[in-house]
């Protein structure tokens, strides 16, 4: 993933998809990113022309979910709210947010409903030190420097024994995933707390979260249930970036 292509967005003609399709105009802007729409067939005219304004529409065939799976395999991110048109409540995620996250090959950025568009603030980074997840490195790079916003790097370390090691072996995983994509600077802060925890706590004044997602059952791994926690908690947007690709 080079995160060279287009930004993907997908609108089912709610208040929470209108939202998510703004954020998408912003960040494909911001990052000089093509923007492409995949709009529900039954999207109201009105809202079709004001969108297309912003970018390409493509007609989605069929359900949203597959279509935006499909569209995920060369976007550098796909875009979508947490909950669409007639969704519950509860819970947090309606089910096209949740087949996404489990079938899509790229990167995947919830919008909450309750967040806000700034790009002021500094694009978060989770990093697992013991295995990193290169695709979320590579994407998190990639828009801190293309967007001109901070890159803060998040580690997670319960021990903090030595603190210096932990922040120049995180320097090296960096260097090595994204030399050419990271900015010209960034922030290492090493936080002795749990993983969500001290991700959660940075989200909440981040522009965009990147946390990570292994293997094929989203809901099944340790590192998964706290991408999960942090969704379920922030209100500002998270990008799952998955390291395993669900299909050929």
């Amino acid at each position: 993933m080079e995160c060279t292509d287009h930004v993907v967005v997908g609108v089912d003609g709610s208040p929470a998809s209108i939202a998510a399709a703004v954020w998408a105009q912003d960040i494909a802007r911001a990052g000089d990113w093509p923007l492409t729409i995949l709009p529900t067939p039954h999207l109201a005219t009105g809202i079709r022309t004001l969108l297309a304004d912003s970018g390409q529409l493509v007609a989605a065939p069929g359900m949203l979910a597959p279509a935006l799976a499909e569209a995920s395999r060369t976007a550098a991110m796909v875009v979508i709210p947490a909950r669409g048109a007639d969704a519950p409540i509860v819970p947090v995620m309606d089910t096209v947010a949740e087949d996404l996250l489990q079938e899509a090959h790229g990167p995947v950025v919830v919008i909450p409903a309750t967040t806000w568009n700034t790009f002021d603030r500094p694009v978060v980074l989770g990093l697992d030190l013991e295995e990193p997840g290169v695709p979320g490195i590579r994407l998190a790079a990639a828009v801190a420097r293309r967007a001109g916003m901070p890159l803060k790097v998040v580690v997670a370390d319960e021990r903090c024994e030595d603190i210096d090691e932990l922040r120049n072996r995180a320097v090296a995983i960096l260097t090595e995933a994204a030399a050419e994509l990271l900015p010209s600077s960034y922030d290492v802060m090493i936080s002795p707390h749990e993983p969500a925890d001290a991700l959660l706590a940075e989200a909440l004044e981040a522009s965009l979260t990147v946390v990570g997602s292994r293997g094929p059952n989203y809901r099944g791994q340790r590192e998964n249930s706290e991408s999960r926690r942090l969704l379920r908690l922030t209100s500002t947007p998270v990008a799952v970036v998955a390291d395993h690709d669900p299909t050929p």
